[in-house]
C-alpha cells in the first residue's frame, strides 16, 4: 500500500513544500509503511509493507534518509503550526522535554556511545547500554476525549553528540535550543517549557525569549535569596539579597513559612496537598537577577514524596505550577509508545543522515497519528478485539489511535484490491503470505 488515506493526505499535504516532488513521493509512500508495517520498522520491512518492493529498487527507501533533500525542522515547523490550528488555536502552548536512548549496535553507528538506560537502571545500581541519545520536545496537549489526561506530541529532537566529537552540546544545551526554537515560531504565544531537574539550570534559563517561561524541580539544598535592597549610598548594588533557608528547611517550618491546604485535580483524580508559596525570589545559580515562585508541595496523605518546584513568573498560583509540572510525564509515555509500537529502534542504519533521519520517523507518525485522530479518527471504525479482561479501560489510548488509522489504510486498500469485477485471488494469496511471512 502506497497511499494514504484522504483524510490523513491533506494533512500531510503541508508538508510537500519541504520536500522535491519525487523524494515527497517516497517519503508519503514510507509514511504508509511505517504506520501498517506488522513487525519491526527496519527500513526494508517499511519498504515491503508498502507494497512497491517488486515495483521499485530498495535503494529509493534508503536514498529518503542517507542522501535526499530535506530537514526534519522544516517538517517540525510546520507540525507545530498546524498542531496549535487544529488543537491549542487560544490559551497558553504547554512544551515538554526530555532526552531517550535509542538501542543501536556496531562501532560505526553516527552519535552512538554507551549512555545510562534510564530504562533498566535502578536507583542502586546504575545500567550502561551502547546507543543513541535524543533529546526531544514535544507539545503537551488536552484532548477533548479524553479529559483525564494530556497527550504529549513530538516535534523537534537532536542527536546528543557525545563530549570531543564534532559538534558536541550538552543535553541543555540541545534543549535550550529546541525550546527556543518552537517558541520562535511562535511568537505571539505565551509558551511553557516543562522539563526534569537535569533541564533546569542557568543554560536552559538564560537569555529566554520574552514569550518562554519554565517550570521544573529544583534542589532540595538550592540557594534561594530575597530581592535586593534599594541601594542606599555609592558603590555596585546589590544583586541579590538576604539568603533564605534551603526548601528542605522551609517546608519543615510551617510557622516561617505557613502553608495552605488544597484540593488540587488531575484529570479525574484529586489529591490534598499543602502548598507552601514563596514569590518574587531569586535563584541567583539558575536565573540570576530573575524574580521566580517557589512552591514546596507535601501530599498531606503522604503517599506522594515532597516537591520543590520553581517557575520562571512571580505571579503564578500554585495549583497552576503543579498542574503544570505534571504534564512532563506525559513525554514519559511518548518514548515508551514510539519503542513498543512504532519500532524506534529498529532501522539499521549508521551514517549521520540517515541517524538522524530515520529514528525519528517513529515521532512524526506517532504525532500525526494523534492529530489525524483528534481531526478526523473519531469517525472512523474502531478495531474489534475480543480482550474482556480489560473491563476498565479508558480509551482511547495511542495504541487505539494507531489500531484505527491502520484499519482505514486497510480499509481503502480492500475496496481498491477488491471492488468491482477485479479476482481477489492473487491479493488475498499475496496478502496471506505477507501475514504469515516470519519477522
Amino acid at each position: 500500500m502506497d497511499q494514504l488515506i484522504p483524510s490523513l493526505s491533506v494533512l500531510v499535504e503541508g508538508f510537500r513544500g519541504c520536500f522535491r516532488q519525487e523524494v515527497f513521493v517516497t517519503f508519503q509512500q514510507i509514511l504508509v509503511g511505517w504506520i501498517i508495517a506488522p513487525g519491526p520498522r527496519t527500513i526494508s520491512e517499511v519498504w515491503q509493507a508498502t507494497g512497491r518492493a517488486g515495483q521499485q529498487h530498495w535503494d529509493t527507501a534508503y536514498a529518503l534518509f542517507s542522501s535526499a533533500s530535506w530537514d526534519w525542522d522544516d517538517l517540525g515547523k510546520i507540525l507545530v503550526l498546524i498542531i496549535v490550528v487544529k488543537l491549542i488555536p487560544t490559551g497558553i502552548i504547554w512544551l515538554v522535554v526530555d532526552d531517550t536512548l535509542c538501542h543501536k549496535r556496531g562501532a560505526k553507528v553516527a552519535f552512538g556511545g554507551f549512555f545510562l538506560d534510564a530504562v533498566t537502571s535502578t536507583k542502586k545500581k546504575k545500567n550502561f547500554r551502547f546507543g543513541v541519545n535524543w533529546v526531544v520536545l514535544g507539545l503537551a496537549v488536552h484532548l477533548p476525549f479524553r479529559k483525564d489526561r494530556c497527550f504529549c506530541l513530538p516535534v523537534v529532537w537532536r542527536a546528543y553528540h557525545k563530549k570531543g566529537k564534532p559538534g558536541h552540546k550538552t543535553r541543555t544545551e540541545l534543549a535550550s535550543d529546541l525550546a527556543r526554537l518552537v517558541a520562535g515560531w511562535l511568537p505571539d504565544r505565551e509558551c511553557w517549557l516543562v522539563g526534569d531537574n537535569a533541564y533546569l539550570n542557568k543554560t536552559v534559563l538564560a537569555n529566554r525569549p520574552k514569550n518562554l517561561h519554565v517550570i521544573g524541580p529544583l534542589r532540595w539544598n538550592a540557594a534561594l535569596y530575597n530581592l535586593p535592597e534599594a541601594p542606599t549610598g555609592r558603590g555596585r548594588p546589590c544583586k541579590k539579597g538576604k539568603r533564605l533557608p534551603t526548601p528542605r528547611q522551609m517546608i519543615e517550618d510551617t510557622t516561617g513559612y505557613p502553608g495552605t491546604e488544597a484540593t488540587v485535580q488531575f484529570g479525574q483524580t484529586s489529591r490534598k496537598l499543602r502548598t507552601q508559596v514563596l514569590s518574587n525570589v531569586l535563584w541567583y545559580a539558575g536565573a540570576k537577577t530573575e524574580e521566580v515562585t517557589v512552591v514546596l508541595v507535601r501530599d498531606v496523605a503522604g503517599k506522594w514524596r515532597d516537591e520543590v518546584l520553581l517557575a520562571t513568573r512571580p505571579d503564578v498560583t500554585a495549583e497552576f505550577v503543579i498542574t503544570g509540572y505534571c504534564r512532563r510525564w506525559s513525554i514519559e509515555v511518548v518514548f515508551f509508545e514510539s519503542k513498543q509500537l512504532l519500532g524506534l529502534h529498529d532501522p539499521h542504519v549508521w551514517t549521520e543522515k540517515s541517524v538522524e533521519r530515520a529514528h525519528p520517523m517513529a515521532w512524526f507518525v506517532q504525532t500525526l497519528t494523534i492529530l489525524w485522530y483528534a481531526v478526523a479518527g473519531q469517525e472512523c471504525p474502531e478495531v474489534h478485539r475480543d480482550r474482556p479482561w480489560y473491563k476498565h479501560k479508558e480509551t482511547p489510548t495511542f495504541s487505539d489511535m494507531l489500531g484505527v488509522l491502520r484499519l482505514a489504510h486497510w480499509d481503502m486498500l480492500f475496496s481498491r484490491e477488491l471492488g468491482g469485477d477485479k479476482d481477489p485471488t492473487e491479493f488475498l494469496n499475496s496478502l496471506k503470505s505477507w501475514l504469515a511471512a516470519v519477522r
